[in-house]
């Protein structure tokens, strides 16, 4: 695997990270390094599947420097090389192979623990994370979360409002309990998910745009105006691309003015005049309700597209496997509430 410029800076600075862990701390930090800390294993797991130091710390929204630090730091601790490295590659070594057999066992049985723990519990209390892509962080989880908590009003929920693949980046490393998301594209092996609510996409247009009064447009009518897009891990953008694909078109030949991060952005950016895209059904619906938009339907665009809640195969702790549970049940309504006339 080719690696960034910024990886490089590791290997050249190796050395001298390793020296300092090693003579450069105090007595009291020589103490702290003989105990292995989970967020350093974490980092390594992180590493040793991207194979890039770079690609570890985005994932796990830390900085370079630091994932940098946490594998010296183990390196230290077990006197061994962990990776090899080269100018343009990051390898694990057998050493790290071992270490990595090691880690995955107890992580594992350290959530199992967790998981049994909180299941003798009688009431539940706690709080559940959960990493949510626009379209079910804004349409679905808020009534999900809403039922759930009707039942248990102990449980708090936190919310972490990401796109598709980062959402499930985020379940992978550990760092939420659940992902709510529009795809589970390449993760089918990895999680266990159900189905809680549906979309198709269509075409929104500023009020009074030509393509406003026609009730469906195909996609060649579509490639003729500028169009406004999500960020390219989107879950929505890849439904586009596999709608274009399907139709042997691509997405170079959208007339491209911007990319934005959410689907509300987009929706202002439509109402203003400043283009033409595809959005979520779910969330078109209460853009033209709001007379913000005009909702033209697409007509190559026959499927739907699913929303997942997504969980680890694992055993959960007892107040996410009782949500789990509650997932099971829930039908998302796609209903647009608006205040009484006065």
């Amino acid at each position: 695997m080719i690696i960034k410029k910024n990886d490089i800076s590791f290997f050249q600075t190796k050395r001298q990270i390793t020296h300092n862990v090693l003579s450069n701390v105090s007595e009291g930090a020589q103490k702290r390094m003989e105990t292995i800390r989970f967020d350093y294993l974490n980092t390594f797991l992180t590493v040793a599947r991207t194979r890039s130091f770079s690609v570890a710390a985005k994932e796990l929204k830390i900085s370079q420097g630091t994932v940098s630090h946490h594998i010296a730091a183990l390196e230290a601790y077990f006197d061994a090389e962990l990776f090899k490295r080269t100018s343009n590659s990051v390898d694990v070594t057998e050493a790290g192979i071992t270490l990595k057999e090691t880690v995955e066992k107890i992580l594992q049985e350290t959530q199992n623990a967790k998981a049994k723990i909180s299941s003798a519990k009688q009431d539940l209390y706690g709080t559940i994370s959960i990493a949510a892509s626009t379209i079910p962080e804004e349409h679905i989880i808020p009534s999900l979360t809403a039922g759930f908590q009707n039942r248990y009003p102990h449980v708090k929920f936190k919310i972490k409002a990401e796109d598709s693949l980062n959402s499930l980046n985020s379940l992978q490393t550990n760092n939420v309990d659940f992902a709510a998301v529009g795809t589970i594209q390449g993760y089918e092996e990895k999680f266990d998910y159900i189905q809680v609510g549906q979309e198709n996409l269509v075409l929104i247009v500023p009020c009074h745009h030509v393509l406003s009064k026609k009730e469906a447009v195909t996609l060649i009518e579509i490639l003729k105006y500028p169009f406004i897009d999500r960020e390219e891990t989107s879950g929505t953008r890849k439904e586009i691309e596999r709608l274009l694909k399907n139709n042997k078109l691509s997405l170079e030949q959208l007339k491209g003015t911007l990319a934005l991060g959410s689907t509300e952005s987009i929706v202002t950016a439509v109402s203003e005049g400043r283009g033409i895209s595809i959005i979520s059904s779910i969330a078109a619906k209460k853009a033209n309700a709001a007379g913000l938009v005009k909702i033209v339907k697409i007509k190559e665009a026959k499927t739907t597209r699913k929303l997942y809640i997504v969980r680890p195969k694992r055993p959960l702790v007892k107040i996410s496997e009782a949500f789990w549970e509650f997932c099971k049940g829930y039908k998302f309504k796609n209903e647009v509430i608006s205040c009484p006339a006065e």
